[in-house]
């Protein structure tokens, strides 16, 4: 009966639902995926360091352009080193640029020379020094009070008397002007060529008055040479004797 039973009881094969087999579960996960993750981050967090310091240039920063070069429109003659020999190059089709060597000196603007008289010789000199001696010598009729003699006699080369040359004394004495002429040869008590000058005695020391020989036309033919006055009474007389030393230039 129980065989029966459960045969009865079963269920036809033709409707019976099929065995359906149970999903496998699924492995569980290793903890690659988290290490992955990490080192992303810190590769992040580099970038971020690198990005701050300035390392690497920010992607969210405008990138600054740099201004184009500017050439100037108009070419400049290329200068360079010539050799000797050569003294100019083309700089462009139509400038010619002259160069100068490099061992070459640049020439300078030469001005004309300054014109300069020629140093003036005198013909004639004193000879030795003036000498004072007392007026007696010459004026014995004078008393020394009264007059200062000034006279002397002019030589040529020959040591002859030259008459017709001028002698002028000029200058000051005692505080009033002086400006006398004598022609050599006027005065033969100094000699055949002799010339001389009288003035008031003062009886005072004096260095300014000046003496000087001349040709007739008035061109100086001696230095013009200042006289010592004593004062003395054995000193008014002074004898300047003049020598001719050479040519009188025309």
């Amino acid at each position: 009966m129980s065989q029966n039973s459960r045969s009865t009881n079963r269920q036809p094969a033709a409707t019976r639902p099929m065995a359906v087999r149970r999903t496998e579960p699924e492995p569980k996960k290793t903890g690659c995926g988290s290490a992955g993750a990490v080192v992303f981050l810190f590769a992040v967090i580099g970038v971020v360091v690198l990005i701050l310091t300035g390392v690497i240039p920010s992607p969210f920063e405008a990138q600054i352009t740099p201004p184009a070069q500017i050439t100037n429109s108009v070419s400049t003659p290329n200068y360079f080193k010539t050799p000797v020999g050569f003294g100019t190059e083309l700089a462009t089709a139509t400038n010619q640029v002259v160069l100068i060597p490099t061992n070459t000196q640049v020439p300078t603007q030469t001005l004309p020379p300054t014109p300069t008289s020629t140093p003036w010789s005198a013909a004639f000199v004193i000879r030795g020094t003036p000498e004072a001696f007392p007026h007696t010598l010459l004026y014995n009729r004078y008393e020394c009070e009264e007059y200062l003699f000034i006279g002397g006699e002019v030589w040529d080369l020959r040591e002859a008397p030259l008459k017709g040359l001028i002698v002028k004394l000029t200058g000051t004495y005692g505080g009033g002007v002086v400006d006398l002429s004598s022609e050599s040869g006027e005065f033969d008590i100094y000699g055949q060529s002799g010339y001389g000058f009288v003035l008031d005695n003062l009886q005072i020391r004096s260095d300014t008055l000046y003496i000087q020989l001349f040709d007739p036309e008035g061109n100086p033919l001696s230095a013009k040479v200042k006289l010592t006055i004593s004062g003395e009474c054995d000193g008014n007389l002074l004898l300047v004797n003049y020598k001719q030393v050479q040519e009188i230039p025309d």
